[in-house]
C-alpha cells in the first residue's frame, strides 16, 4: 500500500527539546491539558535488519510487520521514559503516531512515555 503523507503537527509554542536527567527531551513549552494532543508524527517503516547502533534504541516495532521497525519523525523519537509517564503514543492512522497527555502537564515540565516492559527486555536493560 502507498504511504500517504503526513505532517507533522507539533504547534511549536506547545513543546520544545531541551536537556533532562536522561539527556535530550521533549518538554511543555506551555500548559498542556489531560486529552490533549501534544504531537502527531509521521512514521517511516524500515526492515529491522537495517537498524543498528544507537539507532535502534529510539525506533519503535511495528505492530504489522515482525521484520520492520518503525522511525518516527518529528520530535517522536525524543521521548524520554518513564515508569510514571505524562503521556502516552496511540496510533494515528497507517503512517503516524500521536502523543496525548494522560494528565496536565506544566510548561517547563518533561513530557515522557512508558517505552513498556518488551522495549527494556530486547536491550537487557531496566529502567533508571
Amino acid at each position: 500500500a502507498p504511504m500517504r503523507a503526513t505532517t507533522t503537527t507539533t504547534d511549536a509554542r506547545t513543546v520544545r527539546v531541551g536537556e533532562g536527567p536522561h539527556g535530550r527531551g521533549v518538554f511543555a513549552a506551555r500548559p498542556i491539558a489531560a486529552g490533549q494532543t501534544i504531537e502527531v508524527c509521521p512514521t517511516l517503516e524500515v526492515a529491522t535488519d537495517d537498524v543498528g547502533g544507537l539507532l535502534y534504541d529510539y525506533v519503535f516495532e511495528s505492530s504489522e510487520n515482525a521484520d520492520a521497525s518503525v522511525l518516527l519523525l518529528g520530535y517522536g523519537m525524543l521521548y524520554n521514559h518513564s515508569a510514571d509517564p505524562n503521556a502516552e503514543y496511540v496510533q494515528d492512522g497507517e503512517a503516524a503516531v500521536a502523543f496525548v497527555a494522560l494528565r496536565g502537564i506544566d510548561p517547563d515540565e518533561e513530557i515522557t512515555i512508558d517505552y513498556g516492559s518488551e522495549w527494556w527486555g530486547t536491550r537487557e536493560r531496566t529502567p533508571d
